[in-house]
């Protein structure tokens, strides 16, 4: 095949083809060498082709997911694999990509290599959660609702004599003890119905312009006697120059707390619970990153941290976390969260700054 005709180079539009193509594409030769490291390759695994090209493919080993015994099965044994799904590891995160590979072979047929393309399939993925999430949140509300008010109803009852014996009994009453547990498990079991009030109806947020550092700051001093009851230490760090955020600052300040307590519980022997902030420009979006040094999440439990009703903590109601993701998500937001057992805990609330 001719590289010129009429002046047009071929390989150098073949080239450039490759390199502006929004699929990413790795290629290897018979050597198992990185020959071919498009950009948008660059982009889906965070590094460079500068660092990776004519290296063995296994500089890559640690973040390819699945897609490194693809490309090479496929190199070894001429298996073509499509419509893979897998995760690439990349140096900002898990990208989500579809998986195709093929055989690379020259004029006369012969192989000299495999090619893997990747897709990035990352914000289909995200949309696919968001939706299973507001089904999901949709069919635990028309239940909380029921729940709620059936219980509601009962409980205001209770109360009222309550407060009607209390008046009768004296200080020195041995009863008033009895009588005062009483009260605070029904301030407790309203709590939790004015949790499942909020899955059936949340509240939509009244946006006001925030100044992320100082509601921070409120949340911090909220939580420092429980945090010295843990034994935890609490460090903040905000990003220079944050600009106001429109939310709720009742209901933002609900998460943050919500958060916070869960990483100060995870840490019974002490610890660092840190609050950082950041600004993403591009995106126009502020993230608030809390994290702690506490036992970490293994991956099961993981994959169910907003599930309601779902708690490790004997005296936990498993809501907590439920109604701070449907707070974020009627923000426009979201919540993501990384754990390692035995290192911890990172939770990241992005908002939109409007």
């Amino acid at each position: 095949m001719p590289s010129k005709r009429d002046g047009f180079n071929i390989k150098d539009f073949y080239y450039y083809t490759i390199e502006c193509s929004s699929t990413g594409i790795v290629a290897i030769n018979n050597d198992e060498d990185l020959v071919i490291f498009n950009e948008a390759a660059e982009n889906i695994f965070g590094v460079s082709a500068r660092e990776v090209l004519y290296r063995p493919f296994s500089v890559l080993q640690n973040m390819t997911g699945n897609t490194d015994s693809l490309l090479l099965s496929t190199l070894h044994s001429g298996s073509v694999y499509e419509h893979v799904e897998a995760v690439i590891e990349s140096a900002s995160g898990p990208i989500n990509v579809m998986a195709y590979t093929d055989l690379v072979r020259n004029s006369e047929g012969q192989v000299i290599g495999a090619c893997l393309s990747l897709r990035d399939i990352t914000p289909q993925k995200q949309l696919e959660e968001q939706m299973y999430q507001t089904e999901k949140f949709s069919a635990i509300g028309e239940l909380a609702a029921g729940i709620a008010h059936e219980v509601r109803n009962p409980l205001t009852s209770v109360q009222g004599f309550l407060q009607l014996f209390a008046q009768n009994t004296g200080p020195e009453d041995p009863k008033k003890a009895y009588l005062e547990i009483m009260q605070k498990e029904i301030d407790r079991a309203n709590a939790i119905v004015k949790q499942f009030l909020l899955l059936a109806k949340p509240v939509l947020p009244i946006k006001k312009g925030t100044a992320m550092d100082k509601l921070i700051e409120e949340v911090v001093c909220l939580l420092q006697v429980e945090a010295g009851r843990y034994g935890v230490e609490i460090q903040t760090n905000y990003a220079k120059g944050l600009p106001l955020v429109a939310i709720d600052r009742e209901q933002i300040k609900q998460v943050l707390l919500n958060i916070c307590k869960n990483g100060i519980y995870a840490m019974p022997n002490g610890g660092l619970l840190s609050i950082e902030t950041e600004y993403e420009a591009v995106q126009n979006k502020v993230h608030v990153i809390i994290s702690d040094t506490g036992q970490g999440i293994d991956p099961f439990t993981l994959e169910k941290i907003f599930d309601p009703f779902f708690t490790t903590r004997a005296d936990g109601t498993g809501l907590g976390l439920t109604v701070s993701y449907k707070i974020v998500q009627n923000h426009e937001g979201k919540i993501e969260v990384r754990s390692e057992v035995g290192k911890g805990t990172t939770f990241r609330v992005i908002l939109p700054l409007t």
